[in-house]
């Protein structure tokens, strides 16, 4: 492992294959983990939103503690199916979703952002959102590892390898 760390997740991705959402928990420790690799509702030290809906849904919000989780979110609009089915159906308030996060998280370190805008504005691509999502909790030090571990898995992943290196430093220019 990178850095020395040992790290264990769990991928819910079967609906991701339809639009819905893909929710992961990651542990990560500087010991080995063997226990259960999904995050026990309370224990979060971060909450990393890459969807703003999915992130504000009560059964993936349970695993964060108003007084341990910061959070870094991307608030971008991503509409859902029934948004495109249905031109009626409305995002929700951008301020009442930030609520539900900042009442379940510590509000006072909590990051907020429009990675998609930030993406587009920078990459002319949504694509590099996430990465930029990982960049911000990466400076917010949220995440226990170096910037060369996090660079060298992008190396390892293979794909566009630059540009997600690229978008990762984004947030150290902001």
């Amino acid at each position: 492992a990178l850095d020395g760390l040992h790290i264990t997740a769990l991928d819910q991705t079967g609906l991701s294959q339809k639009g819905g959402p893909v929710v992961s928990n990651l542990k990560i420790s500087d010991k080995p983990v063997d226990m259960s690799n999904k995050v026990a509702n309370g224990t979060a030290d971060a909450y990393l939103v890459f969807d703003v809906l999915t992130a504000t849904s009560a059964k993936n919000l349970v695993r964060a503690n108003p007084n341990r989780t910061v959070a870094v979110v991307s608030t971008s609009k991503v509409p859902t199916g029934a948004m495109v089915r249905d031109t009626a159906v409305h995002f929700p308030e951008a301020d009442r979703l930030l609520n539900i996060i900042n009442n379940q998280t510590l509000a006072g370190e909590n990051v907020f952002f429009d990675a998609v805008g930030i993406a587009e504005a920078l990459f002319d691509n949504h694509m590099m959102a996430n990465m930029i999502v990982i960049g911000a909790a990466y400076q917010s030090g949220v995440l226990p590892m170096s910037d060369e571990s996090i660079e060298r898995a992008i190396e390892l992943n293979g794909v566009r390898i630059e540009k997600n290196k690229n978008a990762f430093r984004v947030w150290r220019l902001i």
